[in-house]
């Protein structure tokens, strides 16, 4: 017998019950819906013409007792009288209850009797006396009995709909029994016959289920025995070839493993850098010996075991961004000694994609910088040597230069004016590389102390615009300002941000021709507030922009325009002093765009 045929077996005989059950459960409960439905709807209408009749008679006695006082005869008796006789004779054809035939014949006769009194009573003479004891008499007692018949009849209707609902529950409840009835039937018949077929399953499954578990211990020697032919059987046959093949395949890709794993690891050792590859959830699964003994990225470990936060937070961005994340500026270098030398590391988080561009681990990189940041240091210490032991001779070639220009040592000819001014100018120039060699000096050596305040992003833009209207109209460049949709404040120095909206306006307009326009923005954005910058001139080249922000470079014809190449370079370090960001994009021929981001307060 196959394993379908054993399950059709056993699903069956439940399967039956239920269908027999459902059937059942819907035929009695349409009946008696529809007989509720049907002895609810007699009885209430009955009770409801019962009412109409009792209001009638009472709207007919209380005309009559008007007449008696005011001598009116009330146009609406004739329309009570008809809706009396209408309701009657609904009940008539109405009646369904045992005893309300009888009651409905006596208030027929009654209501008979009450007519002809009525009749009689607007008929007698003008006296107020013969009217007033004629209905006091005849009339209202009449009436009375008419209206206690109705109301027998409503009682008789109510009280059958009050027994009509017991019915309705004994009937649910005889349904009740007998549903509870089928349904252990059919628990019974679904043990029965399940505790046969388990019997002829049972040891099967639980060989397969014992030989899963050996083979997720690494045992694949382990042999499910084959007792039956039917489905099962199969599948335990199938199982035993599959551990076959594993053991096959295991002799021969452990030794490729082994060789792939060791010769990764003999690659890593020998890299100068310390190299960690991690699992998407964090866990070092390979690493070179300089991570683990410099780093404490040991293989089995976890990153936020190492015990350094910056190393969790970027393989938390490489793992959420999906791209590589680099360590930018010296500030960002990690000190290290090593046999008592001082040794200093840029850390690199390279995330490791899957075919379909899934993070499957991050790559942890840190590059020994320590001769790079020696050499910067030198050549930093150079330039701030040597600019500060430039600025006094420059100095007196400054105040020489002045005093040639304001002819105090005597008049000068038209030509040496002009070669004095060209000094002169050549001479501020030079002033201006040398101050901004010594400010970016003092910034990078950490000697600069920020005033750091509370300032309005509004009146900051407004502030920097005032700072440079006049240029931007002596050269006919217009200059847009965009304030934030509500009121944004920045903690920073209001000084530094001012070299800092200086030199990008002023870098905007030297590359702006006349006729063109500058917008200067501010806008909130996700907790920061972010400032923008955009012309829309010549542009920055593509092959230029990675090194914008470097010292000394100057793009592509910036040279003509006496560009030192300090001024962006000195922006970053005061951006990367307030804890900011600063970005450049720009489109060739469309002009360009620096955006930088302060933390709202």
């Amino acid at each position: 017998m196959s394993f379908r045929t054993k399950l059709v077996l056993a699903l069956s005989g439940p399967l039956a019950i239920l269908i027999l059950l459902g059937l059942l459960s819907i035929r009695t409960i349409t009946m008696s819906s529809r007989t509720l439905q049907k002895i609810f709807r007699e009885n209430y209408d009955s009770v409801a013409a019962c009412l109409k009749m009792k209001d009638a008679v009472q709207e007919m006695d209380r005309a009559a007792e008007t007449f008696i006082y005011e001598g009116k005869n009330d146009l609406q008796i004739s329309s009570n009288e008809r809706s009396f006789t209408d309701n009657l004779r609904f009940q008539q054809g109405n009646v369904t209850v045992p005893g309300e035939q009888e009651l409905t014949d006596a208030l027929t006769k009654q209501w008979n009797v009450y007519r002809k009194l009525f009749e009689n009573y607007f008929s007698l003479a003008a006296e107020g006396k013969t009217r007033l004891e004629f209905y006091r008499k005849k009339l209202l007692p009449q009436s009375r009995l008419v209206s206690s018949l109705a109301q027998r009849i409503a009682d008789l209707n109510l009280n059958n709909m009050v027994s009509t609902d017991g019915q309705a529950r004994r009937k649910a409840a005889e349904t009740n029994r007998t549903l509870v009835l089928l349904v252990i039937t059919g628990i019974v018949l679904a043990g029965l016959l399940g505790g046969i077929i388990w019997r002829s399953m049972a040891r099967s499954i639980s060989g397969l289920i014992n030989s899963v578990h050996e083979i997720e211990r690494g045992n694949l020697d382990f042999f499910v025995k084959v007792n039956s032919r039917d489905e099962i059987g199969h599948l335990a046959s199938a199982f035993n070839e599959m551990a076959s093949s594993l053991r096959r395949f295991r002799t021969t890709d452990r030794k490729q493993l082994l060789r792939s794993q060791r010769a990764a690891n003999s690659v890593l050792n020998s890299l100068p850098e310390a190299v960690a590859v991690c699992n998407p959830a964090g866990m070092i699964e390979l690493s070179n010996e300089a991570a683990a003994k410099m780093f404490s990225l040991k293989p089995g470990g976890s990153i936020k075991d190492a015990g350094n936060e910056r190393f969790a937070l970027l393989f938390e961005r490489a793992n959420r961004e999906a791209r590589p994340i680099r360590s930018d500026g010296w500030g960002a270098a990690i000190q290290k000694f090593q046999d008592g030398d001082e040794r200093f590391f840029m850390p690199e988080a390279v995330p490791i994609l899957d075919d379909e561009r899934k993070i499957i681990g991050v790559t942890l990189v840190f590059a020994d910088v320590t001769k790079l940041r020696k050499a910067d240091e030198v050549k930093s210490g150079l330039i701030s040597t040597v600019s500060h032991e430039l600025k006094t001779p420059l100095t007196s070639i400054r105040l020489a230069t002045h005093a040639l220009l304001n002819e105090k040592l005597g008049i000068l000819t038209p030509q040496q004016s002009d070669l004095v001014a060209a000094a002169r100018e050549e001479s501020e120039r030079l002033h201006r590389i040398i101050e901004n060699l010594l400010e970016l000096g003092k910034m990078e050596a950490g000697r600069s102390r920020l005033n750091q305040v509370r300032l309005n992003a509004e009146e900051l833009l407004l502030s920097a615009a005032a700072r440079v209207n006049t240029a931007f109209a002596d050269q006919g460049v217009a200059l847009v300002v965009s304030m934030p949709d509500s009121p944004s404040f920045v903690l920073a120095d209001n000084l530094r941000l001012e070299i800092v909206f200086a030199n990008l306006l002023n870098n905007a307009l030297r590359h702006t021709p006349p006729g063109g326009k500058v917008d200067l923005r501010g806008q909130e954005a996700d907790g920061e507030v972010v400032f923008t910058v955009e012309d829309n001139g010549q542009g920055i080249p593509e092959e230029d922009l990675p090194h914008i922000f470097e010292k000394f470079f100057r793009a592509s014809g910036a040279e003509e325009q006496g560009a030192s190449g300090l001024g962006l370079a000195i922006v970053k370090e005061i951006i990367g002093e307030h804890e900011g960001r600063i970005e450049a994009g720009s489109t060739p021929g469309k002009g360009a765009r620096f955006t930088f981001a302060l933390k709202k307060v």
